[in-house]
């Protein structure tokens, strides 16, 4: 699909295009960025629950991009944000660094500010570490909130990632920082997650340098955790998240919180604008969406199945990771056993 937002962007210079190696991306491709400073609302913060849905008002996110961060998932709800304003292959990139440190410490400092609010570092907007070797926002906030003195309520930076990318955090303090992983089993994030349109690989990174990468964040000192979400239930899935959480616990990955989300999309114009950018279609995607507080998920008797399920997998391999429910109805969670603040991105 060709953008003639973008096109204009660029002619007039106020988007910048530049080729990013594989080396640096860690992925299999280079990759086409947009560079450009954000002018403002650098901190973004808003209610993404309601009397239905839990997903507490205490977390901000630094808004280091905008639209999908360029993996290319053919489920991202980010292609509904921006629609024909940013490519999913050809991410925006903020690289005004040095603003988002700025307003990042005001947040620190503000005399409102309270221990239990958290701030993640892209997690509606970007990948937290996929573009971290050209721009280092992680490198020049992690100090930050691991410094008493510019953090004194020791509030808590929450990175995610699809990418392997840690080698970036080698050497930072640890303090007041979780590194997440969104994972899957590998069968089932090859059903959903991003495929190059010329020759259907997969865009992001094997499961197995995904946990690669948790165990070194782990053995460095960092608080590691995993989002399991959104979690795909093609033929076999019972077997497929047994054998990967058994494998995983047998490495020695010891995730301090795993939260579970199964599919679930805020309205039917995903796939619509999928298609427009040339995405390849999911691979397999269930077909009984319902509309449940928030957003549309599978009927409330499956969404508990699949929870149980899980819950209990994680529970016998992993039996000292706090589990959780992202964006799920309040019902959900009592009925699943599951009502905890131990959700991802809390402290």
């Amino acid at each position: 699909m060709k953008s003639d937002y973008i096109e204009e962007k660029i002619s007039n210079g106020t988007w910048r295009p530049e080729v990013v190696p594989a080396s640096i991306v860690g992925i299999g491709r280079d990759i086409t960025v947009y560079r450009v400073a954000r002018k403002g609302n650098l901190l973004v913060y808003k209610e993404h629950g309601d009397e239905d849905t839990f997903c507490p008002p205490l977390w901000w996110d630094l808004a280091i991009g905008s639209g999908p961060c360029g993996l290319g998932c053919r489920a991202c709800f980010l292609m509904l944000t921006q629609r024909s304003m940013r490519d999913p292959l050809r991410p925006l990139v903020y690289d005004n660094v040095r603003d988002f440190w700025t307003a990042a410490c005001k947040w620190l400092a503000d005399p409102d500010r309270r221990p239990q609010h958290t701030m993640a570092l892209g997690i509606d907007r970007s990948d937290s570490l996929l573009f971290e070797g050209i721009t280092g926002h992680a490198r020049h906030l992690i100090p930050m909130f691991a410094d008493p003195r510019l953090n004194p309520r020791g509030n808590l930076l929450v990175l995610l990632t699809k990418s392997a990318n840690v080698g970036y955090l080698e050497g930072l303090p640890t303090k007041n920082v979780a590194v997440t992983f969104s994972l899957n089993p590998e069968p089932i994030a090859d059903v959903w997650e991003g495929k190059w349109p010329d020759t259907l690989e997969r865009i992001s990174p094997p499961i197995a340098s995904r946990l690669a990468a948790c165990l070194q964040a782990q053995r460095w000192g960092f608080e590691t955790r995993w989002r399991l979400d959104p979690m795909l239930t093609p033929p076999g899935w019972q077997a497929m998240y047994g054998d990967f959480l058994a494998e995983a616990a047998a490495t020695g990955l010891r995730p301090a919180r795993i939260t579970l989300g199964t599919y679930r999309r805020k309205n039917s114009q995903l796939d619509t604008w999928r298609k427009k950018w040339g995405l390849p279609a999911m691979d397999w995607e269930p077909t009984n969406m319902v509309k449940d507080g928030t957003h549309f998920h599978l009927p409330e008797a499956e969404r508990l199945a699949i929870y149980s399920t899980v819950a209990g997998l994680c529970r016998k391999h992993l039996p000292d990771s706090k589990v959780s429910l992202c964006k799920e109805t309040l019902p959900v969670r009592k009925q699943a056993g599951l009502c905890n603040a131990y959700c991802n991105c809390l402290r």
